[in-house]
C-alpha cells in the first residue's frame, strides 16, 4: 500500500509537471514568424494563438507564380473553377526562359498573358525581371506581409521583413481558386549574426559560409529569424541574398527584421516609384514605420535551436564543388589555378546593383580572358537602368561581358 502511494504521488508529479510544461508552451510570447502567421490566418478559434507545430488556414497577401504560370491555371481550371477569387492577389511575371523564342514557348507566354488579362490579373511580360525582385520592387512583398510564390526561391521576401515560402502549383491553383491555402507553421531557427563584415565580404559570402558550416540539416524544414546587433549594418542587398539562398540551406523561409535600415531604403524607394504607387505611398510607409516595433519576436518567444556565426571572421567564400554543403574560402581556391570556362553574373541571387557595380569595379579598364565567356543578366530592368545610368553595366560590356536579358535562365540560345 506504502508503495502504491509513492507511485501515485510519483505519477501526480511528473504529470503535474508536463502540464506546467505545456502551460508554459501555450502562455510563451510569439517569435517573428509566428506573429506574421497569426496575421494572416483565417477561421482560427476565438483566443487562439499560433505557434510552431500548427496547421493553420492562411490567407497570403499575394501569390506570384511565373514561368509555371499556365501549369497553374490548367490546375485551377482542373478544379471546376472559372473566376480567381481575388485578383489583387495574384501576379504573374515571365521570367525563366525568356531568351526562349521557340513556338511552344511563345505559346505558352502567350497563354499566361491572355489568362491574366481575362482575369484582371497583375503581369509582367519577359524582360521585366526576375519574379521575386519584381515582387520586392513593386510592393507586393512588404515588410510585415506572408506573400507565396509557386517557386523555390519565395525565401528572398524575407530580405525585407516578409514572410515569404514556396507553394506547390497545386496550391497556388487553391489560392486563385479561394483565396486561401493551408500551412504547417514549421519549428523556427534564430540564426545570430554577430560582429562586422570585414571589407569585400558581402551577403553572397554570409550564405555560402553558413551553409558549409552548418551542414548537417540543421534547418531543414525550419523558418529562419536573424538577429544580431549589426543587422542594422547589413545593407538590404546583401539581406535578400542571405534570405534567398536559405533554400538552398534547407530552409523554408528566411526572416530579418524590420528595423531603421530597412525603414530607409523604403523611404528612398517612395522616392523612386512616386506617391501614387498602390502599395509603396505615404500612407504604407507611416503604417510601417507606426507598427515597427509591434512587428518584432517578443521576448519571451521560443525558438526551436540557435545557431551563431561571427561575420568579423568571414572572407570571401565560393560553394563546391557540387553542393553549398562544402564551401571554401577564396584564398584556398585562388592557390590552385582552377581554369575557368563560363562565368555568369545572374539570378535571382546576386543579380542586384551593388553585385553589378562589384563585377564593374574589378574587371573596369580590363579584358575578360578570351577563352572565358562571362555572361551578365540583371535582376531587373530597373536595376539595369540603373547599373546603366552609373557607367557599371558600360564597363561590363567594355570588358567583353555578354548581357543576357534581365530575368532568372542564364542559357544563351542559339
Amino acid at each position: 500500500m506504502l508503495n502504491h502511494s509513492i507511485s501515485k504521488q510519483k505519477f501526480v508529479s511528473i504529470s503535474y509537471k508536463r502540464y506546467l510544461s505545456t502551460t508554459k508552451i501555450l502562455l510563451r510570447g510569439q517569435n517573428l514568424t509566428e506573429k506574421i502567421v497569426q496575421n494572416y490566418a483565417v477561421g482560427l478559434p476565438n483566443g487562439k494563438i499560433v505557434h510552431s507545430g500548427d496547421y493553420v488556414s492562411i490567407k497570403p497577401a499575394h501569390v506570384m507564380s511565373h514561368d509555371n504560370s499556365w501549369p497553374v491555371a490548367l490546375k485551377f481550371m482542373g478544379l471546376g473553377a472559372s473566376k480567381v477569387k481575388d485578383n489583387r492577389q495574384i501576379v504573374n511575371t515571365l521570367d525563366h526562359d525568356v531568351q526562349n523564342k521557340t513556338e511552344k514557348n511563345l505559346s505558352k507566354y502567350s497563354n499566361i498573358e491572355n489568362f491574366a488579362k481575362k482575369h484582371g490579373i497583375d503581369f509582367y511580360p519577359a524582360g521585366r525581371g526576375i519574379g521575386h525582385q519584381i515582387m520586392i520592387e513593386e510592393g507586393y512583398a512588404f515588410p510585415g506581409n506572408l506573400t507565396v510564390a509557386s517557386d523555390s526561391h519565395s525565401n528572398t521576401y524575407g530580405g525585407i521583413g516578409a514572410l515569404g515560402t514556396p507553394i506547390v502549383r497545386t496550391d497556388a491553383a487553391a489560392i486563385w481558386a479561394t483565396g486561401q491555402t493551408w500551412w504547417q507553421i514549421p519549428p523556427v531557427a534564430k540564426v545570430e549574426l554577430k560582429g562586422s563584415l570585414p571589407k569585400g565580404v558581402t551577403g553572397k559570402d554570409v550564405i555560402v559560409s553558413l551553409c558549409g558550416l552548418f551542414n548537417n540539416d540543421e534547418v531543414l524544414n525550419h523558418a529562419i529569424e536573424f538577429v544580431g546587433d549589426e543587422i542594422e549594418n547589413l545593407p538590404v542587398d546583401y539581406r535578400l541574398t542571405i534570405a534567398n539562398m536559405t533554400t538552398e540551406w534547407g530552409a523554408l523561409s528566411g526572416l530579418f527584421p524590420i528595423d531603421k535600415t530597412l525603414i530607409n531604403w523604403y523611404t528612398n524607394r517612395l522616392l523612386r516609384v512616386g506617391e501614387n504607387h498602390p502599395r509603396i505611398n505615404n500612407k504604407t510607409l507611416e503604417k510601417l514605420i507606426s507598427d515597427s516595433e509591434n512587428i518584432k519576436a517578443d521576448n519571451d518567444s521560443y525558438y526551436a535551436k540557435t545557431l551563431t556565426i561571427d561575420l568579423s571572421t568571414l572572407t570571401p567564400y565560393v560553394s563546391g564543388p557540387n553542393s553549398v554543403k562544402i564551401s571554401n574560402p577564396l584564398s584556398k581556391l585562388s592557390n590552385d589555378n582552377l581554369k575557368i570556362n563560363k562565368a555568369y553574373l545572374v539570378s535571382c541571387t546576386n543579380s542586384r546593383l551593388s553585385d553589378i557595380k562589384a563585377a564593374a569595379n574589378i574587371v573596369k579598364g580590363k579584358k575578360i580572358a578570351n577563352d572565358v565567356e562571362f555572361y551578365i543578366a540583371a535582376a531587373s530592368s530597373e536595376v539595369q537602368a540603373d547599373a546603366e545610368s552609373q557607367g557599371a553595366w558600360k564597363d561590363l560590356l567594355d570588358a567583353g561581358c555578354i548581357p543576357l536579358p534581365a530575368g532568372c535562365g542564364p542559357l544563351k540560345m542559339h
